[in-house]
C-alpha cells in the first residue's frame, strides 16, 4: 500500500527544524497533535522528540527552502549613520 502523501505548512516545517537542532519552541497543542499524528513527533514526558520520519521532514524543508539572506531585504530600507531605520526615508537635518 501506497503512502499518502502529506501536506505540512510553513509554519509546522519551521517547528519541525526547530526541534531538528534541538532549540526550544513554543508548540501550540493544535500542531503538536497534528505532527504526531502524522508520525513526525512523539511527545513524552521529556518534552517532543522528532520520529526518524520527522527527520527526515526537517532535512527536507532545509533543502527545499533556503532561507534567504537579510542583506537583500535590509538593502531597500534606508539607514542614518548609526544604523537605525528612518522612518519615510527621510535624511536627519543634522
Amino acid at each position: 500500500m501506497p503512502t499518502a502523501q502529506m501536506r505540512i505548512s510553513a509554519e509546522e516545517q519551521r517547528l519541525l527544524r526547530a526541534l531538528s537542532v534541538g532549540q526550544t519552541v513554543k508548540l501550540p497543542s493544535s500542531h503538536r497533535l497534528r505532527l504526531e499524528l502524522l508520525g513526525l513527533l512523539h511527545d513524552g514526558p521529556s518534552g517532543p522528540r522528532l520520529t526518524p520520519l520527522g527527520r527526515q521532514h526537517a532535512e527536507a524543508a532545509v533543502t527545499e527552502n533556503e532561507p534567504t539572506t537579510r542583506a537583500e531585504n535590509d538593502s531597500a530600507v534606508k539607514r542614518d549613520r548609526l544604523g537605525r531605520r528612518m522612518p519615510h526615508g527621510r535624511a536627519l537635518p543634522f
